[in-house]
C-alpha cells in the first residue's frame, strides 16, 4: 500500500482529472489497427476516424444534406403520368358526386337510351403538371430551414469533435503521467535494491545491526508494491485513452515522454468570442433554426397560387353517336376500347387560402417563440459556464506555473538530502531510519516534479478548451 503522503499525491492526480469535464459541457468500423506506439497527434486522428459518436454526427450531416436535396426537388414543378384500361358497364345517372380523394374520371357520358348492363373496354391517359408558383415566402422559408438544418448538424459535429479532442488530450496527459510514474517507481525500486545490497553486505560482515537489513528488505518490498500500483493505474489510464479513440488496448505505449523535458510556452490566448466557440455555435444554430421554423409557420397561413396543366386522351368501345333506334353501339372487344380517340387539355391557375389557418398558426407561432426562448436560455447557460471555466482556467494555469517553479527546487534539495544521508549512514554517523526517510522524500519529490509538469500542460489544455482554440495547445506539442 502507498504511504499517507503518497496516497495524498495520487489523490491530487485523480482530482485534477476533473478539470476538463467540469469546465466543458458533457455532451462504423475501425479503419486501421493500432500500433504499440501512440503519439497525441495520432490519437486525435484515430479518434476522429473511429469514435462512434463522431461517426454518428457525420451521418446526421449526410442525412440533413439529403433532406435539403429532397426539398429542393419537391419545390420544382411536379409532373405525373397516368394510363388505364378498364372493362366496365356504361350506366350513368345525372346528379352530383364527391370524389373521396383524387380525381374521379367518369367512364362515359350519361346514357340517353336507357340502362344497359353490357360491358365495354375503355382507356384513358393523362399528363398533369402542377407547380406551386407563388407561395408568399413559404418556398424561401423552407429553403432557409433546410440550409440551417445542415449548418446545425455541421456545428453539432464540430462541437462534439472539439469536446472529444479535449477529452483525448486530457486522457493522453493522464496516461502519460501514469506511465511516467511507473518509470519513477522503478527507479525508486532500483535505488532501494542497491541500498539493500550494501546493507546486506554490511550486516553479514557484522558492521551493521541485523535490523538495518530488515528495514532495507521492507523498503524494497514497499517499492515493489508501488511499482505494481503504478503499473495498474497506468494500464487503466491507457485503456481509458484507447477507448476514447475507439480502439481499446491497455498495452499501448505512449512515445511522448519528452513532455517532461520541457514546459510549454504561454501563448497569448484569443479574446473571448462566444460566436466562435465550437460548443456555443451549435446552440446558436438551434436558435437560428427555431427562427426559420417560426417564419415558415407564419407563411403557412398565407395563400398559395399554383399553375396547373394537363393533357388527356380517352378511348372507349361505345360509339359516340346513337344509332337510328336511339341506342349506342357497344363493341366489347379490347381492340375497340384501347385506342385513344378524343383529346383534351387543361391550362390554368388554382388559388387556395384557408383564412382559419390564421387562428391556428397564431398559437403554433406562439409555441415556437417559447421554444426559441428556451434555446436562448440554454445558450446563455452554456456561455455562462464557459465564462466561469475560462476564469478558472486562468487561475489554474497561474497556479501550475508557480508550482512548476518550486518543484525543481524541492527535487534538488531532496537529492542533496539523500546523498548526504547516504554518506552519513555509510560513515556510521546516522541510522537507517534517517536514510529511508530521505529516500521517501526523494521519491515524493520526483513524483511531484512529474505531476507539476503534467499539471502545466493540462492547465494549458484547459485554457485552450475554454477559449475554443485547441490549436493554441497543439502547437506547443514537442516534436
Amino acid at each position: 500500500m502507498l504511504s499517507g503522503d503518497k496516497r495524498h499525491y495520487w489523490f491530487i492526480a485523480v482530482l485534477t482529472s476533473c478539470w476538463i469535464s467540469q469546465s466543458l459541457a458533457q455532451s462504423g468500423s475501425p479503419s486501421s489497427p493500432l500500433s504499440n506506439q501512440l503519439t497525441l497527434s495520432k490519437a486525435l486522428d484515430l479518434a476522429r476516424t473511429n469514435y462512434p459518436t463522431l461517426r454518428g454526427k457525420l451521418a446526421n450531416i449526410r442525412a440533413t444534406e439529403a433532406d435539403a436535396q429532397a426539398l429542393a426537388m419537391a419545390l420544382l414543378p411536379q409532373a405525373g403520368v397516368q394510363a388505364q384500361t378498364l372493362n366496365a358497364t356504361s350506366n350513368q345517372v345525372r346528379g352530383a358526386y364527391v370524389s373521396n380523394g383524387g380525381l374521379l374520371l367518369p367512364i362515359s357520358g350519361v346514357r340517353t337510351d336507357g340502362f344497359n348492363s353490357q360491358a365495354a373496354w375503355t382507356s384513358g391517359a393523362s399528363l398533369v403538371v402542377d407547380w406551386e408558383a407563388i407561395t408568399f415566402g413559404r418556398r424561401e422559408a423552407r429553403r432557409s430551414q433546410a440550409r440551417l438544418a445542415v449548418e446545425q448538424a455541421q456545428a453539432d459535429y464540430e462541437g462534439e469533435l472539439f469536446t472529444h479532442q479535449v477529452r483525448v488530450c486530457d486522457a493522453y496527459l493522464l496516461a502519460l503521467n501514469a506511465q511516467k510514474s511507473v518509470a519513477l517507481q522503478r527507479a525508486n525500486l532500483q535505488r532501494a535494491q542497491e541500498l539493500q545490497r550494501i546493507i546486506r553486505a554490511s550486516t553479514e560482515g557484522g558492521l551493521r545491526p541485523g535490523i538495518d537489513s530488515s528495514v532495507a528488505n521492507t523498503e524494497v518490498a514497499r517499492a515493489r508494491l508501488q511499482v505494481l500500483e503504478s503499473q495498474q493505474m497506468a494500464q487503466q489510464q491507457v485503456l481509458r485513452l484507447t477507448e476514447l479513440i475507439g480502439l481499446p488496448n491497455p498495452t499501448i505505449q505512449l512515445d511522448s515522454l519528452v513532455f517532461y523535458n520541457q514546459l510549454p510556452q504561454m501563448p497569448a490566448m484569443p479574446g473571448s468570442n462566444p460566436a466562435l466557440h465550437p460548443q456555443l455555435r451549435v446552440y446558436q444554430k438551434n436558435i437560428d433554426l427555431g427562427r426559420a421554423s417560426e417564419t415558415l409557420l407564419k407563411a403557412s397561413a398565407l395563400p398559395s397560387i399554383s399553375v396547373l396543366g394537363s393533357l388527356q386522351g380517352r378511348g372507349s368501345g361505345i360509339s359516340e353517336q346513337a344509332q337510328s333506334d336511339g341506342t349506342f353501339r357497344i363493341d366489347p372487344s379490347l381492340g375497340a376500347g384501347l385506342p385513344l380517340r378524343s383529346y383534351n387539355y387543361i391550362l390554368g391557375l388554382t388559388a387556395i387560402w384557408r383564412p382559419t389557418d390564421l387562428w391556428r398558426t397564431k398559437y403554433a407561432v406562439s409555441a415556437q417563440r417559447e421554444r426559441i426562448n428556451a434555446s436562448q436560455q440554454l445558450y446563455d447557460q452554456q456561455a455562462l459556464g464557459i465564462q466561469a471555466a475560462s476564469q478558472n482556467a486562468v487561475l489554474q494555469l497561474e497556479l501550475a506555473q508557480a508550482r512548476a517553479q518550486q518543484a525543481p527546487l524541492q527535487l534538488d534539495a531532496a537529492k542533496q538530502a539523500y546523498i548526504q544521508a547516504q554518506a552519513r549512514y555509510e560513515s556510521g554517523l546516522d541510522n537507517i531510519q534517517a536514510l529511508t526517510q530521505t529516500s521517501t522524500l526523494l521519491n515524493r519529490a520526483e513524483v511531484d516534479q512529474a505531476l507539476v509538469t503534467s499539471s502545466v500542460w493540462r492547465a494549458l489544455l484547459l485554457r485552450a478548451a475554454t477559449a475554443g482554440d485547441l490549436d493554441s495547445f497543439l502547437q506547443q506539442l514537442p516534436h
